[in-house]
């Protein structure tokens, strides 16, 4: 979230705070006057800082039920609250949920790191806009409804058994999307093409690449990037932040190196700077390395296939922290469904058999 949304928000909640009930209306005022004596209200302490109000997750946890894991090398979340599934990265501003993403720049991972453990709060916004709750804020704690256990919010459909998938089928599920770069070929570089095997990067190429040598020429930092089909903006890095040297890019490299792995927080520095848009049936697009972003894309937006999403670059490689933004200029694109990479069902060359089917 940009400084200012950030200051309006706290700013907001903070009046909020300080004289909640001239604020909400007369109806809004009977309402929490009703939920006063319901059984179904519940109530979590909070903590205002400078750009948000927080709550400390083991307290919802203990009123809502559930598990969480924390993962410390990958800093990555993995909340279960009934049937819902929630997935946070931390420094990601991107919830997903049941393995679709949220549009939403208000829910992220908050990590105080303690000697010997961590403790791990979220939001005040996850209440409402992931759990699906009424929050009313009070001295320094939030009431919500709770009424227990409820349906699931998306996700696939429990016939969707996407592991057993043929080309034939992965090619019907994802015919409605234009390619991301109009008149570009798919190439047929085999490094370029999701699932290939490196020897980094824990062991495989995510995602499709879009060079100028091998997609027919012509692309520069000039080159639009289009939304491909219906969709809405979940994530739009307007603030992104490059590595500010190749030293700094190189100690997380020779960290992973170390680990033999590649945390997902380091992951994402390296894909740079990054658009991704959720379409139906739990289909989503990263598009990274992104030169540039258009300055009123916003998450949230819906877009069309003839949206321009941003524009080709090499934001998080070494090149682009160098600051040499015409060499090794390619759009990155990685396409998921239902959280998992579209390919891992499929052999290298059905995911090219794929891919043509779709784009030639």
């Amino acid at each position: 979230m940009n400084a200012a949304k950030k200051v309006l928000s706290i700013f907001f909640v903070l009046i909020f705070v300080s004289g909640c009930q001239g604020l909400i209306g007369q109806d809004q005022n009977e309402k929490v006057s009703q939920q006063e004596g319901s059984e179904f209200k519940e109530t979590l302490s909070i903590e205002i800082k400078e750009n948000e109000a927080r709550f400390q997750l083991d307290e919802l946890i203990e009123i809502v039920g559930g598990s969480y894991e924390y993962d410390e090398i990958h800093r990555t979340l993995q909340l279960t609250i009934n049937d819902d599934f929630f997935y946070l990265i931390d420094d990601v501003p991107v919830l997903e949920r049941n393995g679709e993403y949220v549009a939403s720049e208000d829910i992220y991972l908050i990590i105080e790191e303690e000697e010997g453990k961590e403790e791990i709060y979220l939001p005040v916004e996850f209440l409402g806009q992931a759990l699906g709750t009424n929050v009313v804020f009070e001295d320094e704690r939030v009431s919500f409804e709770w009424f227990g256990p409820t349906e699931r919010v998306g996700g696939p459909p429990e016939t969707f058994a996407f592991d057993d998938w043929d080309v034939d089928q992965m090619v019907e599920y994802l015919s409605f999307l234009e390619k991301p770069i109009k008149g570009a070929k798919v190439s047929k570089v085999p490094s370029h093409l999701p699932g290939a095997p490196r020897a980094y990067r824990n062991g495989f190429h995510e995602g499709i690449d879009w060079y100028d040598f091998a997609s027919g020429g012509g692309i520069t930092t000039e080159t639009p990037i289009y939304a491909m089909g219906d969709g809405v903006v979940v994530r739009a890095d307007h603030d992104f932040v490059e590595y500010t040297s190749p030293e700094e890019r190189n100690k997380d490299l020779a960290f992973t190196a170390e680990l033999q792995d590649t945390p997902e927080y380091i992951f994402d520095r390296l894909r740079g700077r990054q658009v991704w848009v959720q379409y139906e049936g739990g289909v989503m697009n990263r598009f990274a390395h992104l030169h540039d972003i258009p300055s009123d894309l916003q998450v949230g937006d819906r877009v069309t296939a003839d949206t321009i999403i941003g524009f080709v670059g090499n934001s998080g490689t070494s090149d682009g922290v160098a600051e040499n933004f015409e060499a090794g200029l390619h759009l990155h694109q990685d396409l998921l469904i239902y959280g998992e990479l579209f390919w891992k069902p499929l052999s290298q060359d059905e995911v090219l058999e794929v891919l043509e089917r779709i784009w030639e």
